[in-house]
Order: structure tokens, then C-alpha cells, then sequence
């Protein structure tokens, strides 16, 4: 039975005050710090987060005045035809003009909102909009221009597949109360590979779904994995980012659910399941995910975050993936990731790699558990603050971070508890500055190495410091420059 780590226990690890220091590259730098003083300095560092984690806030608006839907010819390689990209790909245009049997031909929207009953009636033709079954089958790609909405609303929409249908928007999709579904009567693609509709939202676009459930959407293939948003190189830089509000809807087999770049996104109380790719994959954005249940990603991870990158990741459960529940690489900006629950990951719970901790990256709360390989696993990290977890049953390490080279920075592990790991407990590489207090080391055998990497030589010290004196413990590795701690009080326990 896992038990606490006692005073006797921490004794018996002195034998480690023996080990070499040559591991670290040179003498290490031990300072006591007074508990209250570092969770006032961490306080401090977790509110500068909040505050530029801050997530979006908009309010989406359907034009008022009636809009007003036609067909208009599309062209893969043409001044103005940068919005059909996506078709591009895989030969989509061979797979409209085998539908359409004429120069392809899109339905495009202008001028203000148009509900999809009115679009069946402006339209009157069953080739492109018709009745079917319990709702209407599109089988055209539809543009939504930059002065125009389409609105579903209560309504449900197939997508027919073999015809290369699509929604490319500019302007307002809004998705309410509805279900959007792939279809095919099963005749033969006329495309290098399978293909599936897809959801397009260029920047300066809004999406609102709410209320509503998506099966089958989408691809594998560059701005067709489901829903998915981004800048064409030939808009302007300056382009404001799509605005996304994903709200209280389901996803079901799908490529990935949401593919968003250069967005501003509201992701909240959803349910992603059955997924090939990722649950939510986000670039270069602004975002808030909130109280979201991902389950069953079969490649890769539940939640991507990359780029220039800000907001927070808070209690969401996720569930059974292939890769990691999170994982975040080549990313800068402020990052909270706080009150998840992550579970059963086939490969780490929490990965994290080249990250600029300038802005900040706090790391709150979590119930990390049977994750394949260790909970959290970091390279090329500048720093973290890893407060206050619980992390259990996983056969490697509960927090581990090796940098290639000695990295200026601090990473702080305050306050989690560590139970059931199969190697060490916590392992630190490559890092100038290490806080350690206040954490429950739950340990299975006996003479398990608690602490290694850059912290085994001085495991017995650090076990003394933070378990039976209950001080936190700054280790400082020499760098040039300032540790930071001239000015922190000493733990006098």
C-alpha cells in the first residue's frame, strides 16, 4: 500500500549527500525560502497569468436587411479565387465539376442574412438545395461574402459528399439548434482519396454554433479537418482573426473538430468524441476552452496549442487519447491550464515542449491519472509554475522537464501530490532556477528515488528542507546573472 513520505524516510535517503555534484556542471545554490513569502510571490505570478490569459469577448450579429443568394462560377487559379484554397486539394474542383456537369459553380450569399428555408426558396433548384429526409441536403460548395450571414437555424443540413461541398465563410455562420451531417449515396468519389465536406472560416469571419450537433465533418487534409479557420496569405496581415463561439454542441467523427488559426474563440461546455486527429487544435490565437468532455482521440492529442498563443484551458475532462490530453509546443503568450481532469492518455497527460515562458504558463489544479508515459513532460521549457496537482498511476515520472542546455528561468513545483509512479517522482534537467515545497510524495518502494536529473545529488538535502522542515527550497544552478533570492527571507523551521 502507498503510504506518505515520513521523516524516517527522508533519513534513510542521506546516503545521497555522498553522490557527485559533477552532474550539475558545478556547484549548486541552496536557499531556504520562507513558505508564506513564496506562495505570496507565486500569488503574484499566477494573478500577472489571469490577467494576460484573459480570454475574448465579442458578441456576434446577424445584418438585419435580407440577403440574397446566386450561383457564381468558382476558379481554382484566379485573382479573387483565394477563398476556395481548401478545394484545391485532393481534386475537389474534378469532384464539383463531375457533380455539376458545367463549369463549376458555387452558391454565394451577399448583402445580409439569409435562413436556410429562404435560401431553398431563392435557389428553387433540388440540384443545388433540396428537401431530404428529415432536413435539406447542399450539394454545391457555399460562400457566405463578407456583408452576408447564413443563419440555421433549427433546421438539419447534409452535406453531399461526392459533389466536393463545402461552407466557406467571410462573413456569419450561425449554427443553432441544429445538425450538420455528411451524406453520400454511395457512388464513387471522383478524387485522389477520400474526402468529406468541410467548414472553412477565413479570417475576418464570425461562427457561432450553439446548441447543436456536427457528425462526419470534414478531412485530412490542410483547412478541411472539420471546422477550421486562418489567413490566406492573400488577405492583409492586418485582418482582424475569425471570431469563434462554440457553445453547448457535440462533434462526433470527425478528422479534428476544430483546426483554428489566427482566431479569437469562446469554446465552452462541448462534447468532442470519436475523433482521428485532435479534439481542438489552435494556432497563433486567443481563446478560452471551458467545461469541455473530449473522449476517444485515436492519433494525437486531445488539445493543441501553438504560435503566438494566449488564454486558459480550465476544467475540462479529457479522455482516452492517442498522444497526450494536452500538449503545447513552439508556443509564447500567457497559458493557464487549470482544474482539468486528464485521464487514461496513451501517451503523456500533459507535454510540453519549446515553450517561451516570458508571458507566463501556470500549470493549477489538475487530476492527471493513467497516463502511458509520465503525467508532465517538458523540453525547452524557460519556466512554469506546476502548483497544487494531483498526479497518480503512471508507470514513468509524475513531472519531468529535460532541457538540452542549462535554460534561464525558473520553474516552480509547489504543493502536488505525487502518488503511484512507476520511475522517480519529479526529474529536473537543464534549469537555472528550481523551487520545491510543500509537495506529498506518496512513494511505493522503499528506497525509490525520489528526486533526479539535476536534483539526485542533492535529494537528501531538498527531502530535509521540504518535508521535515516544511520549507520551500530554491536549488540554483550557475548561470550568469541574478538568482533572484538576494531578497527572499530564509525558512527559519
Amino acid at each position: 500500500m502507498s503510504q506518505a513520505l515520513t521523516l524516517s524516510r527522508a533519513l534513510l535517503l542521506t546516503a545521497c549527500a555522498a553522490c557527485s555534484l559533477s552532474a550539475l556542471g558545478g556547484p549548486a545554490a541552496l536557499h531556504t525560502l520562507d513558505p508564506q513569502w513564496q506562495q505570496q510571490q507565486q500569488q503574484r505570478t499566477s494573478q500577472q497569468i489571469m490577467q494576460h490569459s484573459q480570454p475574448p469577448a465579442f458578441d456576434l450579429q446577424a445584418p438585419a436587411q435580407r440577403g440574397n443568394a446566386s450561383l457564381e462560377p468558382m476558379y481554382s487559379a484566379q485573382a479573387g479565387s483565394w477563398p476556395f484554397e481548401p478545394f484545391v486539394h485532393n481534386g475537389l474542383f474534378r469532384a464539383i465539376a463531375g457533380y455539376q456537369a458545367q463549369h463549376p459553380r458555387a452558391v454565394v450569399i451577399r448583402g445580409g442574412s439569409v435562413s436556410l428555408t429562404q435560401l431553398h426558396a431563392q435557389l428553387n433548384d433540388p440540384q443545388v438545395l433540396r428537401k431530404h429526409e428529415d432536413g435539406y441536403l447542399l450539394s454545391y460548395p457555399l460562400m457566405i461574402a463578407e456583408d452576408a450571414a447564413l443563419l440555421v437555424d433549427d433546421q438539419v443540413l447534409y452535406l453531399f459528399g461526392p459533389s466536393g461541398t463545402a461552407l466557406i465563410n467571410q462573413g456569419l455562420l450561425q449554427v443553432k439548434g441544429s445538425r450538420l451531417e455528411s451524406w453520400s449515396d454511395g457512388r464513387a468519389l471522383a478524387t485522389d482519396r477520400p474526402t468529406r465536406p468541410f467548414i472553412m472560416n477565413w479570417a475576418g469571419s464570425r461562427l457561432k454554433v450553439a446548441d447543436s450537433h456536427l457528425v462526419k465533418i470534414g478531412y485530412n487534409a490542410n483547412f478541411s479537418r472539420g471546422i477550421s479557420s486562418g489567413i490566406s496569405a492573400q488577405q492583409s496581415a492586418t485582418r482582424p482573426a475569425a471570431r469563434i463561439l462554440i457553445d453547448n454542441s457535440r462533434f462526433d467523427s470527425m478528422a479534428s473538430a476544430l483546426e483554428l488559426r489566427h482566431s479569437e474563440a469562446l469554446i465552452r461546455n462541448n462534447q468532442f468524441s470519436h475523433l482521428q486527429q485532435y479534439g481542438i487544435d489552435l494556432g497563433n490565437s486567443r481563446f478560452l476552452i471551458t467545461d469541455n468532455r473530449i473522449d476517444d482521440v485515436k492519433h494525437n492529442s486531445g488539445i493543441r496549442i501553438g504560435g503566438s498563443s494566449s488564454g486558459r484551458i480550465q476544467n475540462n475532462l479529457i479522455l482516452h487519447t492517442g498522444k497526450s490530453a494536452i500538449e503545447v509546443s513552439e508556443q509564447s503568450g500567457a497559458l493557464l491550464i487549470e482544474n482539468n481532469r486528464l485521464g487514461a492518455s496513451r501517451g503523456y497527460g500533459l507535454m510540453l515542449r519549446q515553450i517561451n515562458g516570458g508571458a507566463g504558463l501556470l500549470i493549477e489544479n489538475n487530476l492527471i491519472a493513467n497516463s502511458r508515459l509520465s503525467a508532465i513532460d517538458a523540453g525547452g521549457l524557460s519556466g512554469a509554475l506546476i502548483i497544487d496537482n494531483r498526479i497518480q498511476s503512471t508507470p514513468e515520472y509524475a513531472i519531468s522537464l529535460r532541457n538540452e542546455q542549462l535554460t534561464a528561468g525558473q520553474l516552480v513545483i509547489t504543493g502536488n501530490t505525487l502518488e503511484s509512479i512507476g520511475k522517480a517522482m519529479i526529474r529536473v534537467e537543464g534549469m537555472q532556477n528550481t523551487v520545491l515545497g510543500s509537495n506529498q510524495y506518496r512513494a511505493n518502494p522503499l528506497l525509490q528515488n525520489l528526486l533526479i536529473g539535476d536534483l539526485l545529488p542533492l535529494q537528501s538535502q531538498i527531502l530535509d528542507n521540504t518535508v521535515r522542515r516544511n520549507c520551500h527550497l530554491q536549488i540554483s544552478q550557475p548561470l550568469t546573472g541574478t538568482t533572484g533570492s538576494a531578497d527572499a527571507p530564509t525558512c527559519t523551521n
